[in-house]
């Protein structure tokens, strides 16, 4: 699992390429507790490189989003595809963490989401 973090204004962009499985979520978490810590609220996981995710990955995205939003942020994923698109549809996770088509289209409901609460 590759991990490339990007800041566009105040919006973290981390982009995932290969597997996101148990052994990898732990340094997926501490990277976005790190950003949080200096405050940053504002997330993207750009998934389009993603190529497998197991239930570990799932987990990791889903507890991510929770502390994200229970500190006033947001987390997009965007760029599902494949077996990682039908994981999300599967267990229904695309109703809990909103998802985007790309990373354009994440970056838009982000700063939408900032417009609306002001």
């Amino acid at each position: 699992m590759e991990i490339k973090v990007h800041v566009d204004n105040d919006i973290v962009i981390l982009k995932l390429a290969g597997s996101l499985v148990a052994n990898v979520v732990e340094d997926l978490k501490s990277q976005v507790k790190a950003l949080m810590a200096k405050k940053f609220n504002k997330f993207i996981f750009d998934l389009v490189a993603v190529d497998f995710m197991d239930s570990s990955g799932l987990g990791a995205c889903m507890a991510t989003n929770r502390e994200i939003c229970s500190n006033g942020g947001i987390l997009v994923c965007a760029g599902l595809s494949g077996s990682v698109a039908k994981l999300f549809k599967v267990t229904r996770a695309d109703q809990k963490v909103p998802v985007a088509a790309n990373q354009s289209e994440a970056l838009n409901l982000v700063i939408s989401r900032i417009i609306n609460n002001g």
